[in-house]
């Protein structure tokens, strides 16, 4: 196994900008991240962009947005694969002199053919080049460069999380470095980039276990230091099955238009397939320092968006008013809500109190909060309105009269109301009832008393008059 000094540790995070920031490359960027900072050594962000059909801008920069709001810095500039081809086509060209590679002229169609053949015969469908042991192969057509690999031997790997693994060189295709349009593929650019970055820890996904036998190939080759690999498990969905889209969101760009605090996905995705503790709300700081990767277990993860949003309203109960107000408004920003005004987001820190109770997510906080966020008109729900009867109205009309005199406290506001039912000998509930439609039109809202401190006497007084019409 290579040995590195810890404070040597260099990991990194190799997004393909083919679509937005998943889940499970989330998870794998925390882990790359926390363990960088664990070791006071660096985390490079490299964006694999050699299939130049495939690229997204789009998807480039929800990449950034994403690792960003998880709170993911990266040590120096970004490092793009698509500005680096000269240095794969040099490692290339040293292979092809040390007749470690060679060019194959076989096309695709008879490649094809080939393992069709030997499909019908009952055998492996290896495709054994013939141009691999020839010679002169200057030809001018067009040609994909492949690595040689033994014909006899194993290939292991001591994997920090799954063990010892091998593999038989003779199950294995001579491996394509460079594509026919003159371009690295994604094993030979991974392995270079390691290498001339001094990756020292790569910490990936488990669908990568067969990349890294053919890595290793080619570390091998240019007897270059490997690099220690963690194959992580991928995460799966409460059915056993690969997370996906039927599972609901999967992208971190989803879970931000939802509401949920980055800490509190941080908290969750840091518990997925590894034993950090119970406490759901333990900082990244604690999170760093506890951190060991012989902590990650092999079976897969299952995750739960219930779980994720209990965390996340436990997060919300324990955060500072500042923090969560800033929080809301990167909420409200995201779903291209309208800006609060600074009176809103005033009375919308002094309703915190009760607010956060009830708000798993930003998105409940906003649903909690639109009694303040109303300007004009009270939309009343279609139930609702059979309510609006002329008797009630006049409830309305005659309590308004009570409250426009009396001190505005929470203990006045109780009192007057409680004697005003008691005085006309209506229930309470009732009462309580046509005082939430004439707030915010529904029955379904915080408590009124709480809301109607927030809101101020004037406030209160301008929705009961507006109901009144």
């Amino acid at each position: 196994m290579n040995q590195f000094k810890k404070t040597d540790i260099v990991t990194r995070f190799a997004p393909s900008p083919t679509g937005y920031l998943h889940i499970g490359g989330a998870r794998t960027a925390l882990f790359n991240w926390i363990f960088a900072k664990k070791c006071k050594g660096k985390f490079l962000l490299r964006i694999e962009d050699t299939d130049k059909s495939r690229l997204n801008k789009d998807a480039l920069y929800a990449i950034f947005d994403g690792l960003k709001w998880l709170g993911i810095n990266w040590d120096n500039e970004v490092i793009y694969q698509s500005k680096r081809n000269k240095n794969y086509k040099d490692v290339i060209s040293k292979l092809l002199e040390n007749k470690l590679a060679y060019k194959c002229y076989s096309t695709q169609n008879e490649i094809n053919n080939y393992k069709k053949k030997l499909l019908k015969l009952g055998k492996t469908t290896k495709f054994i080049s013939p141009w691999r042991e020839k010679v002169n192969n200057n030809k001018d057509d067009q040609y994909v460069v492949r690595l040689k690999v033994p014909e006899i031997g194993k290939i292991t790997i001591q994997d920090e999380v799954q063990g010892e693994i091998t593999w038989n060189c003779k199950d294995l295709d001579d491996l394509v470095l460079l594509r026919s349009d003159g371009s690295a593929t994604y094993n030979l650019a991974a392995v270079v980039d390691d290498h001339d970055f001094e990756i020292t820890d790569v910490i990936r996904g488990d669908d990568h276990l067969t990349n890294t036998a053919r890595q290793k190939l080619i570390y091998t080759a240019l007897d270059w230091q490997i690099p220690r690999f963690s194959h992580i498990p991928l995460i799966h969905g409460l059915d056993g099955k690969k997370l996906s889209k039927r599972h609901g969101a999967v992208g971190v760009n989803s879970y931000i238009i939802e509401g949920i605090k980055s800490s509190a996905l941080v908290r969750y995705l840091c518990q997925l397939g590894i034993d950090t503790g119970n406490n759901e709300l333990t900082g990244i700081d604690e999170i760093i320092k506890d951190f060991e990767i012989k902590k990650i277990v092999k079976s897969p993860a299952r995750f739960d968006p219930i779980k994720l949003n209990d965390i996340c309203g436990k997060i919300i109960r324990h955060t500072c008013d500042e923090e969560i107000i800033n929080d809301f408004n990167y909420f409200i920003k995201s779903n291209c809500l309208p800006a609060l005004t600074k009176e809103q987001q005033n009375k919308i820190k002094l309703a915190l109190p009760f607010l956060k109770i009830r708000s798993k997510n930003f998105n409940e906080l906003y649903q909690q909060s639109e009694f303040i966020l109303i300007k004009d008109h009270i939309r009343i729900s279609k139930e609702n309105k059979k309510y609006l009867n002329t008797q009630n109205l006049l409830i309305i009309k005659n309590l308004s009269n009570k409250l426009k005199n009396i001190k505005w406290s929470k203990e006045t506001i109780i009192e007057t109301i409680k004697t005003f039912s008691f005085e006309k000998k209506i229930d309470f509930k009732d009462v309580a009832k046509l005082i939430r439609i004439a707030i915010v039109g529904t029955t379904n809202s915080p408590g009124i008393y709480d809301m109607m401190l927030v809101l101020g006497k004037l406030e209160i007084i301008r929705r009961f008059t507006i109901l009144e019409r």
